[in-house]
């Protein structure tokens, strides 16, 4: 229903500016801002440094998740812009100063709200219990980006700090009903439009181009007319899975693979358990630690002689909130989803036991065994693909490495060919079109690392191979210019005729707008003889019936109480547009489930713009230091 809001959020926040203005690992703020390596910091912020490391780290996140939002058709060249880079270092700023800020007012997330946060994300749950499962969270995590849960954990809480921060700040945004049945009007309402239309071709006759015209022009923009230095070239391009399809993996590497990891494919033993706590506080008197111990052993002397009575006896008596409502009971879980004493106590038990008092860091536990539910090993066939494709990933990774070095000595070598590389390891010889020192239209050859090598004397004067470049994780390209032309401007007579076109295009379109705005003066005096107006239709916000959002606007800040009401505007291809409206059409008064919608999308647009400003504010008082030759592309 409202869609609008989204399509017109600038303008939303222009006139609301108007109307609204009169237990896990636990990681500390060294954690935060830890600092890697030696080398220069790209940007300081409130004493702290990011490195070339956490940029370059965050700057390929930043690409990847381009890739995947543009399913891969993008350019390599775009992906690596400084406007793409100077995005990334502004984010990691705007989070370190964030940071830094809740830190210094005290703000903090405890192990508790992490450990919480955590268990509830759907990813980590057992896909038969729908609970949280510490070894499937263990194990996504090995095979991810973060490696192990310390950097998932820090990376967490720093998220669940700065939300903390920006809900508060958000909480305090206000819009008012007035306000919002301003803008539900404005949303609904219609206005009947009119256009008259000037092009550039309406008035070339009045446009006078001499020859003389043409080549001062000429002369005084050859800016224009420069063809940059460019190339074409031949190259080579060795790839991880160009190497991985030669790999053959035998039977026998899977069973023994199989057999040597158990644990990924099989589900462990799991047990359930219930029990009763007592609680010690950590700084408990030693006579105090002795009356809870004695207290755990008198209730497990009263279940053991009356064992059906456990779950009787520990909603009275537990000090567990999580567990005493429901007798104690824990549920199913693996071995190490519990404190070790616990752990170790409840799998050496039999179904049915009942043992304690087992001490933990939480006090002392009275634990019975309910139920054993035995691992379960998954058969071989179903995983034979999944263990030969990992088989051939680790055996390509090596054969990669072999196969670099192989490249990379012989392109030296043989600089004279790229044919010896190419027939040792059965790559294919590919031509490029003319590329530029800013790229091509190839990813591969827009790397800046591989264009310099490019365009390097000793390979374009010398006529010798690039050396091999990673020019993407674990592809690599080595290339030889076929051609080059030097960077040049274009003679005169091969284009006139687009300089002339240019020229008249200039001229003609300061002479529409000039015409248009004197037009438009006219209208608004009461003569309108010499417009010939297209046929009316009614636009709204909503739907605009064709109408360029700025032209929408423009026709909506027409006053309504004097009409007709005239607007005009340049638009693209040198016209101008003048846009009449005969007839506003208010809309009927909101409902109160559409005023009520529409007060949430506004208050979270006021939220977002508060936030903006505020952080901004703390931005301008954290010191900030960026380095830009640390940052962006050096130019070619």
């Amino acid at each position: 229903m409202f869609e609008w809001v989204d399509k017109h959020k600038r303008w939303i926040q222009i006139i609301l500016l108007i109307l609204i203005v009169p237990s896990f690992a636990f990681f500390g703020i060294n954690y935060y801002f830890q600092e890697y390596g030696s080398s220069g910091a790209v940007a300081k912020v409130a004493g702290s440094k990011i490195s070339p490391q956490e940029f370059e780290q965050a700057l390929r996140k930043r690409q990847e998740d381009l890739r995947k939002m543009m399913e891969g058709k993008v350019d390599q060249a775009m992906l690596d812009s400084n406007e793409v880079r100077n995005s990334v270092i502004n984010g990691l700023v705007d989070q370190r100063a964030l940071l830094a800020h809740a830190m210094h007012a005290g703000i903090t997330v405890t192990d508790d709200q992490l450990h919480k946060h955590i268990t509830q994300i759907p990813d980590f749950a057992d896909t038969g219990t729908g609970k949280f499962s510490e070894e499937r969270y263990k194990q996504l995590l090995r095979a991810s980006d973060y490696g192990n849960p310390v950097v998932f954990e820090a990376e967490r809480r720093r998220m669940l700090l700065m939300s903390q921060v920006r809900d508060t700040v958000a909480d305090s945004a206000m819009v008012s009903m007035a306000v919002v049945d301003r803008l539900g009007r404005i949303r609904e309402q219609q206005r009947e439009v009119s256009q008259w239309l000037l092009t550039p071709d309406q008035v070339r006759s009045k446009v006078n181009i001499t020859d003389d015209d043409v080549k001062k022009y000429y002369e005084a923009h050859k800016d224009e007319f420069r063809i940059p230095e460019r190339a074409r070239v031949e190259y080579i391009v060795l790839n991880l899975d160009t190497v991985a399809k030669g790999i053959e993996i035998s039977a026998p590497e899977v069973t023994d693979w199989y057999e040597k990891h158990q644990d990924q494919y099989g589900k462990p033993e799991e047990r359930r358990a219930s029990h009763i706590l007592i609680t010690v506080a950590k700084d408990a008197k030693p006579e105090d630690k002795a009356a809870a111990k004695a207290k755990a052993q008198a209730l497990l002397d009263e279940v053991r002689r009356s064992p059906k009575s456990f779950a009787d006896v520990a909603k009275k008596n537990s000090q567990d909130p999580g567990s005493a409502a429901s007798g104690g009971d824990l549920g199913f879980f693996g071995r190490g989803a519990m404190v070790k004493p616990f752990d170790d106590a409840l799998f050496a038990m039999k179904v049915g036991d009942i043992e304690g008092p087992v001490e933990t860091q939480y006090g002392f536990h009275v634990i019975r065994l309910d139920a054993i539910k035995p691992g379960e090993k998954t058969p071989l066939d179903k995983v034979r693909s999944e263990i030969e494709q990992e088989l051939r990933k680790a055996k390509a990774g090596k054969a990669f490495v072999e196969a670099a070095d192989t490249l990379q000595n012989t392109v030296y070598e043989q600089s004279d060919s790229l044919k010896p590389a190419a027939d040792a390891l059965k790559l294919v010889i590919q031509t490029s079109d003319w590329i530029t020192r800013d790229g091509g239209g190839l990813p591969l050859l827009s790397k800046p690392e591989i264009l310099g090598k490019i365009f390097s004397e000793d390979v374009i004067k010398n006529g010798r191979n690039t050396s091999a470049v990673e020019v993407a994780p674990n592809t690599i390209v080595a290339a030889r210019v076929l051609e080059h032309r030097a960077a040049d401007v274009l003679p005169f007579e091969e284009v006139r005729k687009d300089v002339q076109q240019q020229l008249f295009v200039e001229r003609a379109t300061k002479l529409v707008e000039e015409e248009g705005k004197a037009a438009l003066a006219k209208l608004k005096g009461g003569d309108d003889k010499a417009v010939t107006w297209s046929p009316t239709v009614l636009v709204s916000l909503q739907k605009p019936s064709g109408l360029q959002p700025e032209a929408a606007r423009e026709v909506f800040s027409a006053d309504p109480t004097a009409l007709p009401a005239y607007v005009g505007m340049p638009v693209s291809n040198g016209r101008y547009v003048i846009y009449r409206v005969g007839k506003v059409i208010d809309p009927p008064a909101l409902g109160d489930d559409q005023r009520k919608a529409l007060a949430r999308q506004l208050a979270q647009i006021a939220a977002q713009q508060q936030f903006d400003a505020y952080l901004q504010t703390i931005r301008a008082g954290a010191g900030v230091e960026i380095d830009p030759a640390k940052v962006e592309r050096k130019a070619q």
